[in-house]
């Protein structure tokens, strides 16, 4: 067993007992899952270990899972994700009508700006990103990537989304209350008081943008735009422009809220606030 191994399973070794359970197609799925943490590859027996499951039930599996074209098998007999699931997650992500729409202003942004951009929308305490397009000829490559996830409290898209689903201070206490951790300190900057978080969303609906000012990442800060594409009360979620602070530093990604709109406004109609 590599080294790298022995990492990821010690990182997987805590959710073995609630694997060791599975049957059918939960099997099926904790085995799919679980593939994607070795992008080398991993034997039959190293895999029934980390799932304390026995080898005849994984293989049966695995075996499923090579029919289906969603994994394959190398020549050493290790297994790994395939191209079939690679296939069929893109051409699901390029029917997504949502996005289809979306790209062009987030490529016409990223080109005005020299920034990347965004889209994301809110799944309960965080955010998921769905579309992001860096800005031609970049140099620096922003963390974020397509599925990834980072939390709302502190991100300008997060905020710019939960001003809409929190509108009192009640709201707010309910929300971070419930949720655990709480609001984590990731930079000098990021608010840890329920207090402080009620009066910027009350800020962003009032302005009808948010900011991140290097509130979860030093260095980076952000302008976020909430969209609504179907409903006039509810966003479907934000584009941002996110920046690297010392090239474009926050009061000059603010001053540049109105030509940000009207981009937005040229490619998709009045979907703002």
């Amino acid at each position: 067993m590599t080294a790298d191994m022995v990492g990821v399973e010690s990182s997987i070794v805590e959710e073995s007992d609630a694997v060791v359970s599975l049957h059918g197609a939960d099997r099926v799925l904790a085995i799919l899952n679980l593939l994607g943490s070795f992008p080398e590859g991993i034997g039959l027996n190293d895999l029934a270990r980390i799932m304390n499951s026995p080898r005849s039930s994984v293989h049966r599996a695995l075996s499923a899972l090579r029919r289906a074209d969603l994994i394959e098998q190398d020549r050493d007999s290790r297994y790994r994700l395939g191209y079939g699931l690679l296939r069929l997650a893109f051409s699901y992500y390029e029917e997504l009508d949502e996005i289809g729409r979306l790209r062009p202003v987030l490529a016409a942004l990223a080109a005005e700006f020299g920034e990347t951009s965004h889209y994301a929308i809110l799944d309960g305490r965080e955010v998921v990103y769905l579309a992001k397009v860096q800005p031609p000829l970049s140099r620096y490559q922003m963390t974020s990537v397509i599925g990834g996830r980072n939390p709302a409290y502190c991100t300008g898209v997060g905020k710019s989304l939960l001003a809409y689903e929190l509108t009192s201070l009640d709201e707010v206490e309910s929300y971070v209350a419930s949720h655990e951790p709480p609001m984590i300190q990731y930079t000098a900057n990021t608010m840890t008081a329920p207090t402080a978080l009620h009066e910027e969303l009350v800020s962003i609906r009032r302005e009808g943008y948010g900011v991140d000012r290097e509130e979860h990442e030093a260095g980076i800060n952000c302008l976020a735009i909430p969209l609504f594409l179907t409903s006039k009360s509810k966003p479907d979620g934000a584009i941002s422009i996110t920046a690297v602070a010392q090239r474009f530093p926050l009061n000059r990604l603010e001053s540049s809220i109105d030509r940000a709109r009207d981009m937005i406004r040229e490619h998709l109609g009045e979907v703002m606030a």
